[in-house]
């Protein structure tokens, strides 16, 4: 019965309540702030250039979509709206239809591009975005306008292109036989590019800086750098690191070097990642230093050693999106009975984590697309994929070929989506190997280096070099 009583009391209340509302002599109160609180592009206009199948001649069509998924910015600090993930390329940014939203229902109006009119933002009638627009928004109490400037953001190159752009030749180089290449990060931000080179008695040294043109480095050490010392150059933690005479040295410019380790026996560095240096000692085996050269192990490896690549090494370090501070290292080159080996093991770094050994990639029978014997091999990671570049073994055809791989090593294509450079005339020397050098920088530039004729290219695919934008705003 109780319970039957307060549920009837409770809805007199309510009863009572609602009438007080709708009583005519109650005053509103309307909010003094404003604010936009959404923008987005609905539809646009998009044209899209591609190539007839028959004839091969530039043909033009056009798309009409909603880019509602390309998510908008609003900065309430700055009273800014922007696009950090521009658009596509070939959205027309004249005719862009869009919607804005205001807080609690408030009209957003855009202000003329020829006078102080406004009109409202119907959300079915197109607009002109092609340069930075100004949006307005009045609280409800009309006490309070918030003006925002607004800017869609159109890429105007082809995410997917990609070109190479020659540099300065230098005829210094062409000296050179045999060459490897590397960059590392400068610490003022930039991009420093080395090429080391058998002249034919001794390795020279070239330094580049942020795409300057090929200078000789004079290094600071006694005596000079042996024949094949360029064939041992790694990086790890933006320096350039190799054997002279069993002693390990690095540096950072080419010019000034210092001993990080002494009589170790190393004849031959061939891999490095940031935890770790490999490379051969007097008796062939795969050693390990994890103080930058200081000290060695041999490295624990789970097939037979004749499988270890001796010469044409080349080798990549990649860091594991599943596991912090571990990083994928693979080694390639040519065994000793003139076979293309590669190896691949797990660095880690983490506390308690095991040494993971070296795991030979044993090609199988079935596999039709193992890694092809190339010449004088450089290799590097770009854009997900594992890249090789070298002239094919055996072949009477010197030019470079450029080969893929998705897998991390064990399957390879030739690229489809790079080319070596249309102009690149590679030649030999005297033993018949190219003298050419593949390299990846900090800026996401691929480099290629062409010896014999003193000539440098780099190449950018377009989306790798586009800006991120802030898209986290705080007070």
């Amino acid at each position: 019965m109780k319970n039957k009583f307060a549920a009837f009391a409770m809805l007199f209340m309510a009863v009572f309540a609602l009438a007080s509302c709708l009583n005519d002599d109650n005053e509103y109160v309307y909010t003094d702030d404003s604010a936009i609180t959404s923008f987005s592009v609905t539809g646009a206009k998009r044209y899209i250039h591609t190539k007839t199948k028959k004839e091969g001649k530039d043909s033009v069509y056009t798309v009409t979509s909603s880019y509602t998924s390309y998510k908008f910015c609003i900065d309430q600090n700055n009273n800014t709206i922007y696009n950090p993930d521009s658009l596509p390329c070939g959205v027309d940014a004249k005719k862009l239809v869009c919607t804005a939203t205001g807080l609690n229902s408030m009209a957003v109006l855009i202000k003329s591009l020829k006078d102080e009119s406004l009109e409202y933002i119907s959300g079915t009638d197109s607009l002109d975005f092609s340069q930075e627009r100004e949006l307005q928004v009045m609280s409800n109490s009309g006490k309070q306008l918030r003006k925002y400037k607004v800017k869609v953001n159109i890429h105007k190159e082809q995410a997917d292109s990609f070109f190479w752009k020659p540099m300065a030749k230098n005829a210094e180089i062409e000296q050179l036989t045999a060459v490897k290449t590397c960059a590392v990060k400068t610490a003022e931000g930039g991009v420093r590019l080395f090429l080391f080179g058998n002249d034919g008695t001794h390795t020279r040294v070239y330094v580049m800086n942020d795409g300057q043109t090929w200078r000789a480095a004079t290094p600071n050490f006694n005596g000079v750098l042996a024949a094949d010392a360029y064939e041992g150059v790694v990086t790890k933690d933006d320096k350039v690191y190799l054997s002279h005479g069993g002693n390990i040295i690095c540096t950072t410019d080419g010019n000034n070097w210092h001993q990080t380790g002494s009589t170790t026996g190393v004849k031959k560095l061939v891999a490095a990642s940031p935890l770790r240096l490999y490379g051969y000692n007097a008796e062939g085996q795969l050693v390990a230093s994890a103080d930058n050269g200081a000290t060695w192990t041999v490295a624990t490896i789970d097939s037979d050693a004749a499988f270890l690549p001796v010469t044409n090494h080349s080798y990549t370090c990649n860091a594991l999106v599943t596991n912090n501070d571990s990083y994928r290292v693979t080694l390639y080159g040519t065994t000793a009975d003139g076979k293309m080996a590669v190896w691949g093991k797990v660095d880690e770094g983490a506390a308690h984590s095991e040494n993971q050994p070296w795991t030979y990639y044993e090609v199988s029978a079935d596999n039709k697309h193992a890694l092809p014997k190339l010449k004088n091999m450089s290799v590097a990671t770009y854009d997900g994929k594992t890249y090789a570049l070298g002239t094919p073994d055996g072949s009477s055809d010197i030019d470079a070929k450029l080969y893929s791989s998705k897998d991390g090593g064990l399957t390879w294509a030739k690229d489809t989506t790079l080319s070596v450079p249309a102009d690149l005339t590679l030649g030999t020397n005297a033993l018949n190997e190219p003298r050419m050098a593949l390299t990846v920088d900090s800026d996401n530039f691929i480099w290629i280096v062409n010896a014999k004729s003193g000539s440098t290219w780099r190449g950018r695919i377009n989306r790798l070099g586009w800006k991120k934008e802030q898209t986290d705003f705080t007070e």
